[in-house]
């Protein structure tokens, strides 16, 4: 496992922060527990082997070649065949340079399924891989070289992300409504407080979102709501960083009783016994 790690201090560059880098080798049934991604993007590049990437639940068998794309707030899992191991390095960013911060956040929306968030680029690969090797060498003009390589990285997903682009045609304007909502939660759970707080930001009355949310997913959006709150409970939970009181203040619980109640309830288990 070679990581370098700087989420708790981000490299700057000028298009990206750079939050993580590395490779991992799994041996065959190995886990990577479900862990929250904070507001980063990530790649998770298959080197070899075969294995499961599994985003929110939502579990996408890979590949040698494939090359995965995960979104910010989102919980985040990878797994080895049973039979085979899985070898992968990944890449951890957020962007600055407002152009490519605009493409992502529209792929944020466009590719939300696990069956579209994999795309095959021998240059990412590549650029990956030598990234990676400046890292354990670190000679003169380092930044320099770690901003281009990983700057042409973002551009090859981008261009890659634009090419596998959804046929619009036959979408409604109710489904994208409906994925702009669910990304605006996804990506705001930990500061959304009430539902009402969509209505500002959408400009329509929250009857109106609730209804049309229901009618076309059917779920309501307080369902969805709170799945995603107890999905990221319970990834939080598992990496046993944080208290079980810290977690519900986290997720905007009205107290600690509150949010062990409605895990249980979804989990049969409370969070202290996990």
């Amino acid at each position: 496992h070679i990581a370098n790690n700087y989420i708790d201090n981000p490299l700057k560059f000028k298009n990206f922060n750079l939050i993580q880098i590395g490779r991992r080798y799994l041996e065959p049934s190995a886990v990577v527990l479900p862990h929250t991604h904070m507001n980063w993007f990530e790649l998770t590049i298959v080197t070899g082997g075969e294995g499961y990437v599994i985003t929110n639940g939502e579990k996408y068998k890979v590949q040698t070649g494939d090359i995965y794309l995960s979104f910010p707030y989102e919980i985040h899992e990878i797994r080895a065949d049973d039979k085979n191991k899985l070898e992968y390095d990944f890449f951890s960013f957020i962007c600055e340079e407002e152009k490519l911060k605009n493409y992502f956040n529209d792929i944020t929306i466009s590719h939300r399924d696990a069956n579209l968030r994999v795309f095959k680029n021998e240059n990412v690969v590549s650029l990956i891989s030598n990234a990676i090797s400046e890292f354990s060498i670190q000679k003169i003009f380092f930044n320099k070289i770690i901003d281009s390589i990983l700057t042409q990285v973002l551009i090859y997903v981008v261009r890659d992300f634009n090419d596998l682009k959804q046929n619009s045609v036959g979408v409604s304007d109710a489904e994208i409504l409906c994925l702009q909502l669910m990304n605006y939660i996804d990506t705001h759970i930990y500061s959304l407080c009430n539902l009402c707080e969509l209505t500002e930001k959408f400009k329509y009355n929250y009857s109106y979102l609730s209804s049309l949310f229901k009618k076309t997913t059917n779920k309501t959006l307080a369902e969805y709501f709170r799945n995603r709150k107890l999905e990221t409970a319970k990834a939080l939970v598992i990496e046993k960083n944080k208290k079980i009181g810290e977690i519900a203040e986290m997720l905007n619980y009205s107290s600690t009783f509150a949010f062990s109640k409605a895990f249980k309830e979804k989990y049969g288990v409370s969070p202290s016994k996990i």
